[in-house]
């Protein structure tokens, strides 16, 4: 690492891309974190942060950590002219070593504006083994709607049909690959999953950033049909902050039953109903063995429970239990 003597004194430098010098310590006095990019980077259990915090505890912090090198306007602030770097990767590093007084190294990367900065991220967080469904179908829906950006085709919001409308339409046949199916063959999924997963995306960003994470995180358990319904109301919200206004949200849900309503006032079919339900995020969203060990009991529960509820709908139909 070159050093030079000027006003600032005896400093270790870096040298940017451009071939210009940057003072080191200025720079990491100036590091800003954005909360729309921070949500990006998946959130560590608190067992791998602790190997984390141990591990750069002991042997120093040996990533760099990378930085946007920008200006206040790129990032939607008033412009005062100054320089500002964004971390864009290292978030916990980041936050280790401030915590614990740890010096890092830094690397500075040049992009022309905030999205670039996320399609980087995402590309890189794609790239990444540890990812939770819900996470990697998020990505996944967030990649599709910027790329739809970028070709100058914005997503409009609103139902399923605006998404499919806009990749079965004549005048994109004729064009270069459709966006969905470009994607669906880079991740070895349907066009259809891409355009849901963008349904999703669109749901989860009017969560707010706590309840964005354990939803992410599979730390609380949110049926992806109500995350979808979200995404599609075109009604302007506060952002989300419970699971319970989520569910609230989806008209077919509301319709399906009242919870509030006491199960002595509730019709049989309602509070059937909410036990398959209740069932059915369990065995989607197993939290540990001996959960995965039930499925097939919670099944065999949840198949008589559906019988219960075609009875009442239809007592003359007989469903034919398999041998």
């Amino acid at each position: 690492m070159k050093k030079i003597l000027n006003q600032f004194g005896d400093k270790t430098l870096i040298r940017k891309e451009s071939g210009s010098l940057v003072q080191q310590e200025s720079i990491k006095d100036r590091i800003m974190i954005l909360p729309e990019l921070e949500s990006l980077i998946p959130a560590l259990t608190d067992d791998e942060y602790r190997q984390l915090e141990t591990n750069i505890k002991q042997e120093g912090c040996r990533e760099a950590l990378l930085l946007w090198n920008t200006t206040f306007d790129k990032i939607g602030q008033p412009d005062n002219g100054d320089a500002v770097y964004v971390l864009i990767d290292g978030h916990n590093r980041y936050g280790i070593c401030q915590r614990n007084r740890i010096d890092f190294k830094i690397l500075l990367r040049d992009f022309p504006d905030l999205e670039q900065v996320k399609n980087y991220m995402i590309d890189n967080q794609l790239g990444r083994r540890n990812l939770t469904p819900e996470r990697m179908a998020y990505l996944r829906g967030l990649k599709y709607l910027t790329m739809k950006r970028q070709a100058g085709r914005p997503a409009q919001s609103g139902s399923e049909s605006s998404l499919t409308r806009s990749e079965d339409s004549p005048a994109e046949t004729k064009q270069a690959p459709r966006t969905d199916q470009l994607l669906a063959d880079q991740f070895q999924v349907s066009p259809k999953s891409i355009r849901l997963d963008a349904r999703y995306a669109k749901g989860i960003d009017k969560l707010d950033e706590p309840l964005k994470k354990k939803v992410l995180g599979r730390t609380v358990k949110v049926n992806k049909s109500d995350i979808i319904a979200l995404g599609d109301s075109s009604v302007q919200m506060e952002l989300i902050k419970t699971v319970e206004e989520i569910t609230s949200q989806n008209p077919k849900q509301a319709a399906l039953s009242d919870s509030s309503t006491p199960d002595d006032l509730r019709s049989p079919l309602a509070i059937t109903l909410d036990k398959v339900r209740a069932m059915a995020k369990t065995l989607a969203y197993p939290t540990n063995e001996q959960e995965g060990i039930r499925l097939q009991d919670q099944c065999r529960q949840m198949r008589d429970l559906l019988e219960n509820v075609l009875s009442e709908l239809a007592p003359k139909t007989v469903w034919m239990k398999p041998d």
